[in-house]
């Protein structure tokens, strides 16, 4: 209230604020003392003080009140009454209504309003649902390898959808929501991965291929009313605290939009199976990583003790809200995993603190050049015997295909003096013979570099080659050093 308001009477505010409101307006009112016809008012003040004396009382009021507010609503009565165009609409929102709130029986399933991209054609049924990270200025190898991870979670038969959740991004102010940057980040982010895809698995076996890639926007305005009925259904079911889990109250209240969409797109989808990470706030690079990295030889550190919020969410609801028999077997609860086997592709070791954290840094950059392969990989952690956290022996795994199940093996050139040229076909040989010291980290480093600058060739051209993909590098570096100018101000 902009003034103190003690009485917090809604009659006197109805009366104030709507009836009396338009310049000019009267209020008429029978009171203790007035003749039979009322006594009208020209002011406010007036009602209020007769009121409080008791010259008026409160049945008096509330029968004053509702003669003038059928007095405003008259006119629009018979407008939808008498104008043949406002009396259809009437009658439609009054049919939706009707179709809207159907009074079910114990038997009688429940009308589940939701996104069904299925029936729109969008997406195959029983498919795998992988969600990329919201938009970022600097992604990642990381978040390449992880989506990859996850698609690849399943069998080659499994239909796969990747979700780019542009409208979460925006809720999250993810680039400032910036309606420009965030489909840059998408379009370099899929460039990336078709190009990794094809080094790793060959054009054969690429996963990307056979996955649909789906926009959120272009998928919600497939039917916008069901989609975001469904949100907000998601929204009345779960309890606040429940849906922020471990955020604080100074965290974007986007964050707890887009929790609420998710189980919106998981309805739209109505997916098999769906990958997740531990910490699904965006930054997804991070936490997978994380959750993959081994410093103290404790096999638990890298499986997460408890799922992730996301999947409480959904099961929860999917379990309470969608229990019906008959809706069981039209919307079966997904089955829901955590990415925990995606390698650990971080150059560096896990920072003290978060304000010294830079993925510039600690990661190759998907928009990396070529020359990035040698220089990052030279100021890499690679410590003598040390196999716990070796950037160098992880990269190797990944980029190299060692325990890809395709029988790849990598030669890591030497001199004599170093026992010549060796090779290798799976990671346990590489560890066994950098922990003994028979491999030195010149060498191992010296391997993996080439193998980079490959890659990073690879994906260079590939963004290159597409338009969207290299203007939104340009977009993204430009945004980033906008950034950087105003934290130093």
């Amino acid at each position: 209230h902009l003034t103190e308001d003690t009485l917090k009477n809604p009659i006197l505010d109805y009366v104030q604020h709507i009836v009396m409101s338009p310049p000019g307006a009267t209020f008429t009112c029978a009171t203790t003392s007035a003749a039979p016809e009322g006594h009208t008012y020209d002011k406010y003040e007036a009602v209020k003080e007769d009121f409080l004396a008791g010259n008026i009382t409160p049945d008096q009021l509330k029968e004053g009140l509702i003669e003038s507010l059928n007095t405003l609503l008259q006119p629009v009565r018979d407008h939808f009454t008498n104008n043949e165009t406002a009396k259809g609409l009437l009658e439609q929102v009054r049919e939706f209504k009707r179709e809207a709130a159907p009074v079910a029986s114990g038997d009688e399933a429940p009308k589940v309003f939701r996104l069904d991209l299925v029936k729109e054609g969008v997406v195959q049924p029983n498919s795998h649902l992988v969600m990329a990270p919201l938009p970022n200025s600097t992604p990642t190898m990381q978040s390449a390898a992880d989506i990859l991870t996850k698609l690849k979670a399943v069998d080659a038969d499994t239909p796969k959808v990747l979700l780019l959740r542009d409208w979460t991004a925006l809720v999250n102010n993810a680039l400032d929501a910036d309606v420009k940057l965030i489909p840059a980040y998408h379009a370099i982010l899929l460039s990336t991965l078709r190009a990794l895809d094809i080094h790793l698995h060959g054009e054969d076996g690429a996963i990307m291929k056979n996955a649909t890639i789906v926009l959120q926007s272009e998928a919600i305005l497939k039917d916008p009313s069901n989609y975001w009925i469904s949100v907000i259904n998601a929204g009345r079911h779960f309890q606040l605290d429940t849906v922020m889990g471990g955020m604080k109250d100074a965290d974007c209240v986007g964050k707890v939009i887009g929790r609420l969409m998710m189980i919106g797109d998981v309805l739209g989808v109505n997916p098999k199976s769906i990958a997740l990470e531990m910490e699904n706030d965006g930054d997804m690079n991070i936490s997978s990583a994380m959750a993959n990295m081994n410093l103290g030889g404790d096999d638990s550190a890298t499986s997460p003790s408890t799922q992730s919020v996301e999947a409480t969410l959904i099961e929860e609801f999917y379990s309470i809200k969608l229990s019906h028999p008959s809706l069981q077997s039209i919307l079966p609860v997904p089955t829901i995993t955590h990415n925990t086997s995606s390698p650990n592709l971080a150059l560096q070791q896990p920072r003290e603190s978060i304000a010294h954290k830079q993925e510039i840094d600690e990661y190759f950059l998907t928009d990396d050049p070529k020359v990035n392969g040698k220089s990052k990989m030279k100021k890499a952690f690679c410590e003598p015997g040390n196999i716990d956290f070796c950037p160098p022996i992880a990269l190797l795994t990944y980029f190299g295909g060692l325990d890809s199940g395709a029988g790849k093996g990598v030669t890591i050139s030497r001199s004599p003096e170093n026992g010549g040229d060796v090779t290798y076909t799976s990671k346990s040989q590489v560890e066994a013979d950098f922990e003994s010291g028979a491999l030195h980290p010149g060498d191992l480093k010296g391997c993996i570099s080439t193998i980079m600058v490959e890659v990073l060739t690879k994906t260079s051209e590939a963004i290159k080659k597409d338009g969207s993909a290299a203007k939104g590098v340009k977009a993204l570096k430009a945004w980033e050093k906008k950034m950087s100018k105003q934290k130093k101000k």
